[in-house]
This record gives C-alpha cells, sequence and structure tokens, in this order.
C-alpha cells in the first residue's frame, strides 16, 4: 500500500496557490470576483466547489486529493454533526446579499502560502465579506468543538 505523501502535495497547492496570487491578486480577498476571503483575522472563508476545482488546476491533482489533503493537514473545517465541510451561507458586501455553499479553511494556509511562495507578500487584511449575523447559530454548531470565526466576521 502506498502511503499518500500529503505535505508534498500542501506545498505543491501553495506554490499554485501563490502562483495564481502572483498573476492574478483578485484571486484572493476580493469579494464577488475570489474564491477566497479573509473574514476574520483566522479564517478565510472559500466559494465551494469552485475553490476545490481551482486549486486541483493550481496543484495539478484532483478535487479529491485537495480535499484530503486539506483534511488530513488540518487545513480545513469539517463539520463533525454534518461530516461535510461545506456550510450554505448568506454573505453581504456592498450592502447586498448573497447565498453561497462556504468552506472554512484557516488563515495561515494562505498566510504561508503569500509568505514563502509569492515574493513575501505578507498576510492580507480582513476582507469586506461578512457572514450574515442571522447565520452566526449555524457557523458555531458547523464548528461544534472548534474555535469559530469571531464576531468581526459578521454583518
Amino acid at each position: 500500500m502506498v502511503m499518500t505523501d500529503y505535505q508534498a502535495t500542501l506545498t505543491r497547492m501553495q506554490k499554485g496557490l501563490a502562483d495564481a496570487y502572483r498573476q492574478s491578486p483578485f484571486v484572493l480577498n476580493v469579494p464577488g470576483q475570489s474564491v477566497a476571503c479573509k473574514v476574520d483575522p483566522e479564517y478565510y472563508l472559500v466559494m465551494e466547489p469552485i475553490f476545490t476545482e481551482l486549486m486541483a488546476r493550481w496543484a495539478v491533482t484532483f478535487p479529491d486529493n485537495v480535499l484530503n489533503t486539506l483534511t488530513h493537514t488540518g487545513n480545513l473545517v469539517v463539520s463533525a454533526i454534518m461530516r461535510t465541510h461545506i456550510i450554505p451561507l448568506s454573505v453581504s458586501w456592498d450592502g447586498r446579499d448573497f447565498e453561497i455553499q462556504a468552506a472554512f479553511i484557516p488563515a495561515e494556509f494562505f498566510d504561508r502560502a503569500l509568505k514563502l511562495y509569492a515574493a513575501g507578500a505578507g498576510p492580507l487584511p480582513v476582507s469586506d465579506l461578512r457572514i450574515r449575523a442571522d447565520e452566526r447559530g449555524a457557523v458555531e454548531a458547523f464548528f461544534q468543538d472548534k474555535t469559530p470565526p469571531s464576531s468581526v466576521a459578521y454583518l
């Protein structure tokens, strides 16, 4: 049986993300254009399934490998109750509300990718994307036994 080298795949994913960011900084932190936005200092909210599909393309791997790698390295929040990494949410920016399929990834995954592989780009600030306040209970239930996003993530 062949053991999967999740660390090598994670590095390839971070290098691919950094390369995509260098080519077009709009892939991160621009609500309405980006596949991932920092919603508080600790978490990025990613749009699914497009985030997984793009990460697979950037890392030259399969989407299932992206999800397995993020899960096994602790870089993807998976709900113990729902047994999924996806949560439907209402989010807001520019005074408009949108329904999305979201997932949460620790900011460290993105910060490390940018610092190491995107010419020393530092951590990005919290974006203008906010989770609707009435979704807070669902998000906290999704994060059961984990630290949920802080109040800055909500509108």
